[in-house]
């Protein structure tokens, strides 16, 4: 049986005012079943306001709308125009463009609702807002002597800004996170109204829903490689080196922020993949089909934390980090979270999956302390491979796959003495099969000469 991981919703809701440019912004949530979360009390309008509709320039991909919450989904294409209260989904494969005029443009990823809250000009103002129950929006601004308050709202945070330059991310199933400021911003959330930035001054900020303050995230992110963002770490290198001698491609996601990786030959065996894990504690998931897989989880670090590959999110305090984003390929994809040397977080750790794009694919989850397998705990009971199939998920149901729980005792995540690690090193044997979907074969002991 499969266990559905519904993720947390976030949201971000920005002002911006003045002249320039207002550069890319983006938005991804995690789903929830209903617009209504993400409505709000309509502004106050001057007697001058009139309403500007929103007009469709583009459809890739099969896409529908409806007039208001009331009426029928219909097919959208491009040169259709929208009132306010309209709605707009998009499937697994569509992405919509549209337009408010003068100087707006909106891009509605996949997988999204998005509704038209309130779209109006008032003498030298345009005010728009937007409300997203789940998906992914790009919001676009190029200001030409015009003042604009524009929104993209959801449930839990607001990002309130007064400035000519930024962009901020939102990606499921995390929390919304400003990464670069011009200006001055308000960031608001359940618990606490913190301004960012600085007046009419270029700056760098990064702040999260999850995290108290600035500093606390420029900490996070520094755990690993803090000097060069694009540098390998050391204990990946062998990995990624063996991915690329089997034909694999790397690049860099300047937008995500993290190394990406495509194609090759994940490692099958015990034997050639536990000497390239990059560090003492290693969850590696593993898949067979040409997907997009993210892998997902959590720590039971002090205060909760989550790896996910993402600039930002793939590294935590204690040390845990996702060292690549791999997107697949003809003989599937690896990825793996890892802790180095030393002690590591006792506890529970939970780990999913994310099907971001590709086909339905067989996928498996194992555990590794030391070398050595630790048990996976899921539907089935105590496992040391867990398998599992990941696919698209209708996002009222749920936005990920629940692979399984892992349990260290504080014995376990104590750094392993050096006496223990020689003994370890000398009682290793030839490991058995442990291939991406079938569960492991025992191998006999004895080593051929």
């Amino acid at each position: 049986m499969l266990h559905r991981l519904m993720l947390p919703v976030v949201a971000v809701a920005v002002a911006l005012g003045m002249t320039s440019i207002a550069r890319a912004i983006t938005v991804e949530q995690s789903t929830q079943p209903a617009l209504a979360q993400t409505t709000m009390p309509a502004t106050t309008r001057s007697a001058d306001s009139a309403p500007i509709q929103a007009e469709i320039i583009s459809v890739d991909g099969i896409a529908q709308y409806r007039p208001n919450a009331d009426a029928k989904w219909q097919i959208l294409s491009a040169g259709m125009v929208l009132d306010e209260a309209a709605e707009i989904r998009t499937g697994p494969r569509s992405i919509v463009r549209f337009v408010i005029p003068p100087d707006q443009t909106f891009t509605v990823d996949r997988n999204s609702l998005v509704k038209i809250l309130e779209s109006y000009k008032s003498g030298n103002k345009v005010t728009t807002r937007l409300g997203m129950t789940h998906g992914r929006t790009r919001y676009d601004i190029e200001a030409a002597g015009l003042e604009h308050d524009g929104t993209i709202t959801s449930p839990s945070a607001t990002l309130a800004m007064r400035g000519t330059d930024m962009v901020v991310t939102d990606e499921r199933p995390f929390a919304a996170q400003v990464v670069q400021v011009h200006g001055l911003a308000e960031f608001r959330d359940m618990r606490r109204t913190q301004k960012i930035g600085a007046r009419g001054k270029f700056g760098r900020s990064v702040i999260r829903t999850d995290k108290p303050n600035a500093a606390n995230v420029s900490l996070t992110q520094s755990v690993i490689d803090p000097s060069i963002a694009l540098a390998r770490t050391q204990a990946e290198a062998n990995l990624v080196a063996a991915l690329l001698t089997n034909g694999a491609t790397e690049e860099y996601d300047y937008e995500k922020g993290i190394k990406v990786i495509k194609g090759g030959q994940p490692p099958t065996m015990d034997s050639t993949l536990i000497p390239l894990l990059p560090g003492r504690l290693n969850f590696v998931m593993r898949w067979t089909g040409n997907a997009d897989i993210n892998l997902t989880m959590s720590s039971p670090e002090p205060n909760g934390h989550t790896l996910y590959p993402f600039a930002g999110l793939n590294t935590l305090p204690s040390g845990g980090h996702i060292d690549f984003d791999h997107r697949g390929g003809p003989h599937g994809g690896i990825e793996i979270a890892s802790w180095p040397a030393g002690a590591v977080p006792a506890g529970v750790y939970g780990v999913g999956a994310l099907f971001i794009s590709g086909t339905p694919t067989p996928a498996t989850l194992d555990v590794f302390l030391d070398g050595n397998r630790v048990p996976i705990q899921t539907s089935d009971g105590m496992v040391t491979t867990a398998n599992f199939d990941v696919g698209p998920i209708p996002p009222e149901i749920a936005s990920g796959i629940l692979a399984g729980f892992v349990r260290l005792s504080d014995d376990q995540a104590a750094a392993p003495s050096q006496g223990a690690k020689k003994a370890r090193l000398a009682s290793l044997k030839p490991a058995a099969f442990v291939g991406p979907v079938a569960p492991p074969k025992i191998v006999p002991s004895g080593r051929k000469k």
